[in-house]
């Protein structure tokens, strides 16, 4: 994704910063403000924006009372990129302007080249600060190869849970394209879904992210799926690509929901993944399509070694045994999340996360203890994910030779 760097404009009826405002937007480098604010509204803005906006300040007819302001917002936002602007271009006016932490000064009315080369080189230097600054976040996809065990509410209950326990910013994405229900188990209405978000991949920034997610009260970001279920086929496993980095750039932990059938889009979501959740319950049928989905990983070369197997429901049982599944599948369990059906169909009821409905539960326990385990995995070692560009060439390859043998 290449970087947009978010510019904030603040003065009063300030014609130099709407003649601004109208050079930069020609610059597909910046993202601009649609109109100059004032000093709250620009905090409101930056809350939502990284660190390396910009923000132009017009000193306008009272530059006492501006450079007051400014030195308690550059306090509230120290790595914010300052710009002072102003007709009075005189020497203490300069100085002063440069110790309230101004990077730049613009004398008006406008020298044009100056101006805009002086935005390039901020744009140089923070676009080199956040490339080498920057953390990859983690995509965690969340996979059964039977329907109805319950992958849903592992995807929106962990998410929940690394929110608020392990203080990590998380986006779910629904990727049951047809019949996905993300928003529906969070009582969410989405008025934005990953079409939209798709359609509009060229222009993101941190500011229309922000914008296109859901927010669920946890603190919980939704990417929801399509309106309407024939609009599934309009998305492409590019575009799933696509979206994925987009916002594993964006979040610390991304968390795909994904549909039991083998599609380009799950291919893509299940081969770019950091670790595979896989979940299943304590049954033969549900053990015969696990061992049946382990192999199409074998031979499609997704790595099983990502895998991380959630006996979901679970309840000791007889006939077959925690042991017996993992010795048929060669994978070690992750995690045990117990059977509680009276408190998970309230939750799934009502559109509230298990950790709310009954924080003190044991099925809310396990859902934090998963958190608490997938967290570690990440941050008690380095966890490096392959060249994008390598492991981009071949994806759809490694998929459609296993489709046609079908």
């Amino acid at each position: 994704m290449s970087i947009k760097i978010p510019v904030i404009l603040i003065g009063e009826d300030s014609i130099a910063l709407a003649s601004l405002r109208q050079q930069l937007e020609k610059d597909p480098g910046f993202v601009v403000h649609k109109r100059p604010s004032g000093f709250g509204e620009a905090a409101e803005l930056l809350q939502k924006a990284p660190t390396s906006a910009i923000v132009v300040i017009d000193l306008g007819r009272d530059p006492d009372k501006v450079f007051q302001a400014t030195e308690d917002f550059k306090r509230h936002f120290p790595h914010t990129h300052l710009i002072m602007t102003t007709a009075d271009n005189s020497s203490p006016v300069i100085l002063r302007a440069l110790r309230t932490g101004a990077e730049e000064f613009f004398s008006q009315p406008f020298n044009w080249p100056e101006v805009m080369q002086s935005f390039e080189r901020l744009r140089e230097r923070i676009t080199e600060y956040v490339i080498t600054h920057r953390q990859q976040g983690h995509l965690l996809t969340v996979f059964s190869a039977k329907g109805g065990v319950g992958t849903t509410t592992v995807t929106t209950n962990l998410g929940v849970a690394l929110t608020t326990t392990q203080q990590r910013t998380v986006c779910l994405v629904d990727l049951v394209l047809q019949f996905g229900g993300l928003t529906s188990f969070l009582n969410l209405d989405a008025s934005y879904t990953i079409l939209d978000f798709i359609r509009n991949l060229q222009r993101i920034d941190h500011l229309f992210i922000d914008g296109s997610l859901g927010r669920h009260m946890s603190g919980v970001r939704v990417l929801a799926e399509p309106t309407y279920a024939e609009e599934a086929g309009k998305i492409t496993a590019s575009d799933v690509d696509q979206t994925i980095d987009t916002l594993t750039e964006a979040f610390d932990f991304v968390v795909a929901d994904t549909p039991k059938e083998f599609d380009e889009t799950t291919f893509v979501a299940l081969d770019k993944a950091d670790r595979i959740l896989f979940v299943m319950e304590l049954s033969v049928p549900a053990l015969r399509s696990a061992h049946k989905a382990l192999e199409a990983f074998e031979r499609l070369r997704i790595d099983t070694k990502k895998i991380r197997l959630i006996l979901n429901r679970y309840e000791k049982n007889k006939l077959l045994s925690q042991e017996s599944v993992e010795k048929t599948l060669g994978i070690s369990t992750f995690c045990t999340i117990p059977n509680d059906y009276p408190i998970a169909i309230s939750s799934l009821n009502q559109g509230v996360p298990i950790l709310d409905i009954s924080p003190s539960s044991k099925l809310a326990k396990s859902y934090r203890s998963l958190a608490v385990a997938v967290d570690r995995e990440f941050s008690s070692a380095a966890v490096t994910r392959p060249r994008l560009e390598q492991k981009k060439a071949g994806l759809l390859s490694r998929l459609i030779p296993a489709r046609n043998a079908r």
